[in-house]
């Protein structure tokens, strides 16, 4: 009863939204991707690579999921040659992160079916799945009935709870109890995350725990060439210091902005490159800059100003590597929780962050109680705490020094995980 109501719900928000949709669509290039796809029209050839073999399916909603899983399918697939990697994302950004850095491990990447009992079934009949994996916080009822049903044991790895979904889950438990019943494995980020997962309804036997996949952060290979033409590309020269604020939303830039033209007047040199977190809003935050004055140069344009936007996919790591200092948005305005704390923890930087994170809290705490980390509120906090660093070399350093250590002292989840996924495939 409780599945026949939900997808009742699923199909009237569906026929509901899809005027909404429609709309996205025609101005929109990323809603038009993968439509079929996402109603389980998978092109055959696309499957094709997946005979003779064990399929695994991964899915993982965006860039962040994509990176965080990838190392596990590494050593998976070196263990055992004989596994077939199905890839699904929801995003395009995730989509094209797990096409460039996912080559040569991924078999066939799709995108993710919607959780409508037919669309997932359509899918799982065709790629025959031996072991469905979702990462983090993916929970599709449909789909994780589907795969059951099928066989196939169900794994949520890097997994999480939120009070906030935990309380959610909880109320709605006449479903997602049973939903949670199906899960063979939820390997756990903390021991918070266990309890909480074992409460909503995950087997005791079921939940483990393996650590954050984030920490077994492993960039790939930097081309020196590439690198080198970037730096040259973004203007980072002798005697210049760059601040990298990564993964900006609206209301983040005006806040970095404004921090750096208080500071760039005092430090000669300053320069400032601004990633916005999703592509389409790179012409919006464009037009901010105009607007404030500064001189700026978007990356895909060409040129060089102190001010640099960076309207590209996949450069940000590299851009992290280059940097003296990083701001991590999506934790500066409320509403987004924060993005990954450790992409230039990973490099040695010191880390700046907001005070507005759900999602990366631990990851936080963990960075500020070692010294790699620092959270602001505001900008006049934001503009004290990039001053302190520009202001003294050695503290700039030990900082970034102390945000590496918390990365290497908290690796070896992605060898746990792929352990516990060894033990399902040979069920």
């Amino acid at each position: 009863m409780a599945y026949f109501l939900y997808n009742v719900l699923l199909h009237i928000a569906a026929a509901l939204l899809l005027p909404y949709f429609l709309i996205k669509m025609a101005t929109a290039s990323k809603y038009r991707e993968g439509i079929p796809e996402r109603f389980g029209f998978v092109d055959k050839r696309k499957l094709r690579a997946l005979r003779k073999g064990k399929v695994v399916w991964v899915h993982a909603v965006s860039v962040g999921e994509t990176k965080a899983v990838l190392p596990v399918l590494r050593i998976l697939k070196r263990r055992r040659p004989d596994v077939k990697i199905l890839f699904s994302t929801v995003t395009a950004t995730g989509n094209r992160t797990a096409a460039q850095e996912g080559r040569g491990l991924i078999d066939a990447l799709i995108y993710f079916p919607l959780d409508l009992p037919w669309s997932i079934r359509k899918v799982a009949s065709a790629a025959k799945p031996s072991l469905f994996v979702v990462v983090e916080k993916e929970i599709w009822p449909n789909a994780f009935r589907t795969m059951r049903s099928l066989g196939a044991p169900v794994a949520i790895v890097n997994g999480t709870i939120s009070d906030k979904s935990a309380r959610g889950y909880a109320r709605f438990g006449f479903l997602f109890r049973d939903v949670f019943s199906k899960v063979n494995a939820f390997l756990a980020r903390t021991d918070d995350d266990m309890e909480k997962a074992i409460s909503i309804g995950v087997p005791a036997a079921a939940a483990e725990l393996t650590g954050n996949l984030k920490f077994d952060l492993s960039p790939s290979l930097m081309d020196r060439h590439f690198v080198a033409n970037l730096k040259e590309a973004i203007g980072v020269r002798p005697g210049s210091t760059l601040i990298a604020a990564g993964s900006t939303h609206p209301g983040e830039e005006e806040i970095v902005l404004s921090s750096y033209k208080a500071l760039s007047a005092e430090f000669s040199g300053l320069k400032l490159i601004i990633a916005p977190r999703h592509p389409e809003r790179f012409n919006d935050v464009e037009a901010l800059l105009r607007k404030s004055g500064v001189a700026y140069a978007r990356r895909s344009k060409g040129g060089s100003a102190d001010v640099v936007l960076l309207d590209s996919i996949g450069e940000l790591m590299t851009v992290y590597s280059l940097s003296d200092i990083a701001i991590v948005g999506g934790s500066l305005v409320p509403g987004i929780g924060g993005h990954n704390l450790l992409e230039p923890a990973y490099f040695g930087k010191p880390v700046i962050y907001g005070s507005h994170l759900t999602t990366y809290m631990g990851m936080a705490e963990l960075l500020e109680k070692n010294g790699g980390g620092v959270r602001v509120s505001g900008q006049k906090e934001l503009t004290d705490a990039l001053k302190g660093f520009l202001s003294d070399e050695v503290l700039k350093k030990r900082t970034g020094a102390l945000a590496r250590g918390v990365v290497e002292e908290n690796r070896g989840a992605s060898e746990r995980t792929a352990n516990a996924l060894e033990k399902l495939l040979r069920r």
